[in-house]
Parts: structure tokens; sequence; C-alpha cells
């Protein structure tokens, strides 16, 4: 799997940074004097796009079930919209308070930007049978938020020059994320009243560790000032959301629970082909079973993995 890929990857480039820090730290530091020092970094850039996790896997998976691909293609007047999912482009900026122990050994604190995303999007399906059309209408408002995260870095020089410097560094960051989504269904039958039925769930704030890679390359234009560009790759992700779900319809039905925010897969009844597709929901715990077949349960993830490429300054404090 594509998650797979990334992750073995993200592991792989952190674990190799770890070994040359060990393996380098090793041998002896040049008989030199030198006093420890205080920085400044301050950097921006590109890179990707958030994953988001399964907020996207799930919109993704309604919106191009199989009946809704067959509709598409074979009777395109009988499903009008598409269901969007979260964009997950973020800045890319970090500020780091730097400290060199020795001329070869380095630590770092960082921050980097917060990150909000929201949309709004309808999809209204059409199936038409022997008593007359029965016309379905789906809208999801999911959002995102995510704070300003924290990260704590180990950095070794490899390459040290007058004027340029060549480091790889790694380390872990603490991230916190929440989740919301609201989802309305209008239902237009053959026969009888139309009915509006909604679902709100939220998921409160949690906290996760993540890891994260480093490879810096520093010019000096002076003593104090130098020019830098750097690869950072990230893992992370926040497990364990909880939170609440409230529920009602037009008919006067409606229900409110609290617990953690689940993944599954299952039939939907509303689409007359049996489309089967994933889910987001809050349960106290997942239910035994269900005459829809629910599959694949498993608490929901919010992503945060990605890699970034920026350009900045480095300014010396004293």
């Amino acid at each position: 799997m594509a998650e797979d890929k990334i992750k073995n990857k993200a592991k792989s480039f952190i674990m190799l940074i770890f070994i040359l820090l060990l393996v380098k730290s090793a041998y002896p530091e040049e008989k030199k004097s030198f006093k420890p020092k205080f920085s400044l970094k301050l950097a921006s850039g590109w890179g990707s796009a958030f994953p988001i996790g399964d907020v996207n896997t799930c919109l993704e998976s309604f919106n191009n079930n199989s009946v809704f691909m067959d509709y598409r293609k074979y009777k395109p007047d009988q499903l009008v919209g598409e269901i969007k999912t979260l964009d997950g482009k973020t800045s890319h900026w970090e500020a780091e308070l730097g400290f060199n122990l020795t001329p070869r050994i380095g630590f770092g604190i960082a921050t980097a930007g917060s990150f909000h995303t929201r949309n709004e999007s309808s999809l209204t399906y059409t199936f038409i049978g022997a008593i007359g059309p029965q016309i379905t209408t789906w809208t999801f408002k999911p959002e995102v938020k995510v704070s300003n995260p924290v990260r704590l870095s180990i950095y070794y020089t490899i390459f040290s020059h007058p004027k340029i410097n060549f480091s790889v560094g790694g380390g872990f960051g603490f991230y916190s994320g929440k989740a919301a989504q609201t989802l309305e269904l209008y239902l237009i039958p053959p026969i009888g009243i139309p009915e509006l039925d909604t679902w709100q769930w939220a998921a409160e704030r949690n906290f996760s560790i993540g890891f994260h890679g480093n490879v810096v390359l520093e010019y000096y234009f002076t003593r104090r000032l130098a020019l830098i560009a750097e690869f950072q790759q990230t893992y992370v992700k926040i497990r364990g959301l909880k939170g609440t779900l409230k529920s009602n319809s037009s008919f006067g039905f409606y229900l409110e629970e609290s617990g953690t925010l689940y993944y599954y897969r299952q039939l939907d009844p509303l689409i007359i082909e049996e489309a089967i597709y994933a889910h987001l929901t809050i349960w106290p715990k997942p239910p035994e079973g269900s005459i829809y077949e629910i599959h694949d349960v498993r608490k929901a993830v919010l992503d945060l993995s990605g890699y970034s490429l920026r350009m900045g300054i480095r300014i010396r404090l004293f």
C-alpha cells in the first residue's frame, strides 16, 4: 500500500540519520578551542500536502464507489455533483533555536506553521424505479485543525569548512490536531414525504509524537550569517481521537453519544445497487454486527506525514 511505502521510507530515512550520528560521534573531535554557540534558523519552502488520513480516505471512497463510477459512465444525468477531499496544502516554514554543544554536535528546538482546512460539497443521486424516481442528496462539510508543532532535533556535522557546513539530523516532535464533519442527507422518495437527516461528529484535540529526519547545507556569508538549504521528512499520525456524535432527522429522531472516532466500511441501503464505501463515526465501542455488513473496523487516523525542501537563513546569536 502507498501508506506503508511512505511509512517505511520515513522510518528508513530517520534510522539512517541516527546511525550516522552514532557512528560519527565515535570519532574524536578536533582539538581546538570551542565555545558553545546559540543560533536562530528561519526557513520556508515547498513540500508535500498532508495526506489528512481517514477523513480524506472516506470522502474519496464515497465519491468513487463502484455504483457512482458506473453512473458517471453510463447514466451521467442521474448523478450530479462531486464530493471533494480536503486540501492538504500547508505552509512549510520553520523557526528553530539551535545550540552547538561541540564543533560537530548540535541540538535544536523548533516550531512550524499551524494548519486549518475545510470545505463543503454535494452530490445528488437519482434512482429511477418502477413507481418513480428516488432522489438523494448528500452534503459533506469536513474540517481539520492542527496546532503549531514543537520539534526537538539532534544534528551531526559531517563536513565543516569556514564557509560551508553539511549536517544530518533527526528527532521527534509533539503534534496535536482535531477533526469534525457534518453530513446532511436529503431524500425525496417516489411516494411520501421528503426527509432531511443530519449526522455531526466532532473529535476533540488529541496529541501524538511524530518523527523527522533532516539534511542541512549551510553557506556562511559572514561569521554570524548563513544561507541554508534543508530537506526534512516527517512521519506523524494522530490516533485515538475521541468526541461526540449528534444525529437527528426531520421526523423528530435525535441521538447523541460520546466515544472514539472509528473508520469502517459498510453497505449503504440508500444506494439501491448496493454500494460499499468507507465511513467515519463516533462509537462508545464498535457494534458486534450489523444488517448492513460492517467491515474493516479500526480507530481513525489523522495523517500529517510528508516532506519539505526549505531555504532560509541562520543567525548566530552569541
